[in-house]
């Protein structure tokens, strides 16, 4: 009968284990966590993130193990959850059981900080303003939310570093990428460089319904004309009562 031979010096790969392991005599227990996950899964499937993830992606290479979407929806769980580093990702995600990670076992042995960032690199390529929309359109029809009174207010994304590659506006990859320099800091560290992140919330559950971010020398004025036009959009009519700072 013929065997089945290994070159020497290879080692099958090890399969991670999942949750954490205790010993006690000949029994072991294995403990996975479960935390908020149930809670997170169940907004995410009616808001249907996965489905507009899908439709809005660019295509992938068939020989990624872990799929664009479900990488960027681990990492949505992980920022919802504790915010672990990109780099630790793999170790975070391993503590939970997979299937409330949206993963198989295969997946998550093949998560790691290079798939979330190709995944974050596929998401920049993509329709980014029509994935949005889509996404928020639906979100005001399931949550039946209602568009009267519209907030918007900005703030400031604080950097250290020095980011001398993103001190002008620029393209890449046929995408406009923003400016991270000086300007007005609302975090009073006028030493150090920013981004503009501006939110508009509804008065009905201060629901998020546009939000985007601008080079970090935009000011409020700026932005308020284009804000505008987009909930114009949204809303499918202008007879709202827009809420925000002016000069």
């Amino acid at each position: 009968m013929p065997k089945r031979t290994r070159s020497r010096g290879h080692r099958p790969r090890k399969r991670r284990r999942t949750g954490r392991q205790a010993r006690a005599g000949r029994r072991t227990l294995r403990s996975e966590k479960i935390g908020a996950l149930p809670i997170l899964n169940h907004f995410i499937r009616r808001l249907r993130l996965e489905e507009w993830l899908d439709e809005h992606l660019p295509p992938e290479d068939k020989r990624v193990k872990v799929p664009a979407a479900k990488a960027l929806l681990v990492l949505l769980r992980n920022l919802l959850i504790s915010r672990e580093p990109l780099y630790g990702i793999g170790e975070w995600a391993a503590g939970y059981a997979p299937d409330l990670l949206g993963l198989t076992l295969d997946e998550l042995e093949a998560l790691s900080d290079d798939g979330v960032g190709r995944a974050l690199g596929c998401l920049f390529r993509s329709e980014q303003g029509a994935f949005v929309l889509t996404v928020i359109r639906h979100t005001i029809r399931e949550f039946e939310v209602t568009l009267h009174q519209l907030h918007n207010d900005s703030t400031s994304i604080t950097f250290h570093g020095n980011y001398s590659d993103a001190a002008e506006e620029d393209t890449r990859g046929g995408r406009r990428t923003l400016a991270i320099t000086w300007g007005h800091n609302k975090d009073h560290r006028p030493d150090l460089k920013q981004l503009v992140y501006i939110l508009t919330l509804t008065d009905d559950g201060g629901v998020p319904v546009h939000f985007r971010a601008a080079s970090g020398n935009t000011t409020d004025d700026q932005t308020h004309v284009e804000t505008w036009k987009l909930l114009c959009e949204l809303a499918g009519r202008s007879d709202f009562l827009y809420v925000a700072d002016s000069k």
